[in-house]
């Protein structure tokens, strides 16, 4: 009899065969091979497949260690454990099968079947090698991703610290990216790890507010990159050493690395905030007048909004801002020469703009009114305001 996890796999394959884009055939082979391998496969008869029990099916695995750096000549071995989709723990495999997503670091590493890995080569710095680790289990795969560097030599009494240096800070504004550079260093003799990448990982249900690296896994000869989808850290996003802000709140960054068989973990609490920077653009294409970037913009404490009057530079409109609380917009960095530099906004010319930093917490309401230019559009005025938070 074939294997089921074969059938699942066949089945897999021919329901995405054709299509071109890498996300819907990713996402088509999520829904097919879930289908598919969680309900079972259809028996050889044709027959309707039983519901997998919840308590018995795998949903996902973990790799140990899942960052780890190793010198020339050392040796490591990766193990296994997963959980079933009711969170009971998976220690036996079927198989386990470990594949290098680059096949060039076969001149780097050696890996056994049983999962021993034999450092060859160095690794080039910011360039690690990623292992492809899959778990099989009663007909359904699985799979984690181990990142490996390997070194010219031991670095003896390292530590490890993810901790922001000079002027860098623990504050991310949503919707950015940060790279955190890892720092693995013995602190008496200063030799260091160069280079070094690390999956970072968050505390619980944190992974809502930031967004880490997750791996993407490549299709095998028996196994699609479809169903090997993980969920680990949120979506797939960016690279190694990388963090994105979700939403306003706070987060732990967790890094943990295996440096030449010494565990080592760093953590830092992020602030997320919303952005430092705003814009608020009057223009004739949004007159009712509504503004054309936004008129109810928030940013956080300290953080700018610019004023541009968008109209055409020979339209003749000039446009002015009056705050309900002039004293809220203090001077910015650097200071705007046109509109004046604090409070109120005085006539701006077409494409001309204005800049106000905003210090204190609260809702700043604000009036522009349009001059000069022709109807419907002299005379107009926009109301809005600035949230500060």
């Amino acid at each position: 009899m074939i294997p089921i996890h074969r059938v699942c796999r066949a089945v897999s394959r021919t329901e995405i065969r054709g299509r071109r884009s890498r996300v819907a055939w990713r996402t088509a082979l999520g829904l097919v091979g879930s289908v598919l391998c969680v309900a079972g496969c259809m028996s050889d008869k044709g027959a309707a497949p039983a519901l997998r029990p919840a308590q018995g099916t795998l949903g996902t695995v973990r790799v140990s260690p899942v960052n780890a750096i190793i010198a020339v000549g050392d040796t490591l071995s990766l193990t296994l454990t997963g959980r079933t989709l009711s969170g009971a723990s998976v220690t036996h495999f079927d198989s386990v099968e470990y594949v290098l997503e680059n096949s060039a670091d076969s001149l780097r590493i050696r890996i056994s079947p049983t999962g021993v890995v034999t450092a060859v080569n160095p690794s080039s710095p910011n360039n690690s090698i990623l292992v492809q680790v899959m778990g099989f289990h009663d007909g359904v795969v699985r799979a984690d991703q181990a990142v490996i560097q390997v070194t010219a030599a031991t670095v003896p009494g390292a530590t490890l610290s993810i901790h922001p240096v000079g002027a860098d800070s623990t504050r991310l504004a949503i919707g950015s990216n940060k790279r955190i550079t890892p720092v693995i260093k013995n602190l008496a003799t200063g030799q260091s790890v160069p280079g070094p990448q690390i999956r970072f990982e968050y505390g619980l249900g944190d992974s809502t507010v930031m967004q880490c690296y997750n791996p993407i896994f490549v299709s095998t000869a028996t196994v699609t990159g479809g169903q090997l989808w993980s969920s680990a850290c949120g979506a797939a996003f960016g690279s190694l050493n990388t963090i994105h802000a979700n939403e306003v709140g706070s987060a732990w960054v967790i890094a943990s690395v295996l440096a030449y068989g010494v565990p080592l973990r760093d953590s830092v609490q992020y602030t997320l905030t919303n952005g430092f920077r705003g814009a608020v653009a009057i223009e004739p294409t949004s007159l009712s007048t509504t503004g054309g970037v936004s008129i109810n913009p928030t940013i956080a404490p300290g953080g700018t909004i610019t004023f541009i009057n968008n109209f055409s530079s020979g339209f003749g409109a000039t446009v002015q801002w009056i705050f309900e609380n002039p004293a809220a917009a203090t001077v910015a960095n650097p200071a705007s020469t046109l509109g004046d530099s604090v409070g109120n906004v005085t006539a701006l010319n077409g494409r001309e703009l204005a800049t106000r930093r905003f210090l204190t917490p609260g809702v700043y309401a604000w009036t522009a009114t349009v001059s000069g230019g022709v109807p419907p559009f002299t005379g107009a005025t926009v109301k809005g305001t600035v949230t500060v938070r």
